[in-house]
This record gives structure tokens, C-alpha cells and sequence, in this order.
């Protein structure tokens, strides 16, 4: 079914459009239709770290059947800031549009179904995510899986903050991740899923106003 393989890009595509938008407005440069498909492709920009196991496993997660996560590199953000300086400074417009999408980016990848990031490596491996559990589950798809009550209160409860240290992480994702996460967060509405796509609308929108 390629319509939930789309589904979870729409964030991504989103912060491309939105970048587009601000890129344009910064450097007044003159737009051309070309530029919409390159910023969709830009927006995944820091996702190249997920390349090798998508060709090798036609799918990326974090879970028993692949427990490291591919976050790394420009999910880096204090590595992501001196590249995003430095295009901004000698990249012209497509260098301001890729400083403003790398950090965008980042920005959705702090919430959602991921394990969030390491935002202070290398000095730290601790992760961070915001509005989540420990366990890293919607309360719904707990209940169903019939481990709500079995969890501790501290495991299940919603945090604004949700932390992992480096050591674990990679338990917390052998135990909790799920290969076939899509499914279950994108193909029912929830507030993760309603948020992206809502995301992505706006930005729709707004590109369709400025550049139409």
C-alpha cells in the first residue's frame, strides 16, 4: 500500500514548502516550478543517514528486528548548526533554504514516533523527545496490546520531556519499537498523525498563495 509509505512524509514535505516559502522571501529570488520538487527532496536531507537501510531492508525503524536508530549525522544538532551557518553564509538561496529546513526537520523529529534525539552529542548520547512515554507508545496502542496495566505508573506516564541515556535506548527499542510503526500511527487518526497532516495542509496553502 504506497498511500502509507506517503503518509508519513507529509511532515517532511511540509517543512520543505514552509522553507521554500522563507528562502524565497529572505533572498528574493525569482521562483520557478522546479523549485517545489527540489525542496520536497531537501526536506529529507538529514534522513540520508537512513539510505543504507532502507536499500537493505526496504523500511526503516527502530525495533527488535532493527534495534540501532538510523538518527544520527545532521540529527546531530549542534553538528546540524555549523552546517546550517555555513550554508547560509556561501549557499546562496538553496544554501538559506536547506538552513532552514535541516533545523525544521530536527524540530519534527523531536516529536512523533521516533526515540527523539541525541540533542547535545558528542558530548552526551542521551536522547530527548518531547510530549511522549518512556515506552514510547500511544496510550491506545498500548491498551490494545494489553500492556497499559502492567506498566509502572512512571513508564506510562505522558511527559513533556522524555529522556533515554545511551545505554537505554537500545533496550527500550528491543522491547518497545515496531518494525511495522506506520501502520499503526499513520493509518489511524491520532494526535501525532492529525498534526503532520494538518502540517502539511497549511503548508499547502501557504505555498499555493505566495508562489501561485
Amino acid at each position: 500500500m504506497v498511500m502509507k509509505y506517503i503518509l508519513v512524509l507529509l511532515a517532511d514535505w511540509a517543512n520543505g514548502l514552509f522553507a521554500l516559502v522563507a528562502a524565497l522571501y529572505i533572498t528574493d529570488e525569482e521562483w520557478q516550478w522546479w523549485f517545489i520538487p527540489a525542496a520536497v527532496v531537501l526536506s529529507h536531507l538529514p534522513d540520508i543517514d537512513a539510505l543504507p537501510e532502507l536499500l537493505r531492508r526496504g523500511r526503516v525503524s527502530a525495533s527488535a528486528e532493527h534495534v540501532s536508530d538510523h538518527r544520527t549525522l545532521l540529527h546531530y544538532p549542534l553538528l546540524a548548526i555549523v552546517v546550517c551557518v555555513l550554508f547560509a553564509l556561501y549557499g546562496g538561496f538553496w544554501g538559506i533554504l536547506i538552513a532552514i529546513v535541516i533545523p525544521l526537520h530536527l524540530l519534527n523529529d523531536l516529536y512523533g514516533t521516533g526515540w527523539g534525539l541525541a540533542l547535545f552529542w558528542p558530548f552526551t548520547s542521551r536522547h530527548y523527545k518531547l510530549c511522549g512515554r518512556r515506552v514510547n507508545r500511544l496510550k491506545r496502542i498500548l491498551i490494545e496490546d494489553s500492556d497499559w496495566q502492567s506498566l509502572p505508573e512512571s513508564e506510562r506516564r505522558f511527559r513533556i520531556i522524555v529522556s533515554w541515556s545511551g545505554n537505554e535506548i537500545p533496550a527500550y527499542i528491543r522491547r518497545w519499537g515496531v518494525d511495522d510503526w506506520i501502520a499503526l500511527w499513520y493509518l489511524r487518526l491520532n494526535w501525532i498523525s492529525g498534526v503532520e497532516y494538518v502540517l502539511f495542509f497549511i503548508a499547502v496553502f501557504t505555498a499555493g498563495v505566495v508562489l501561485l
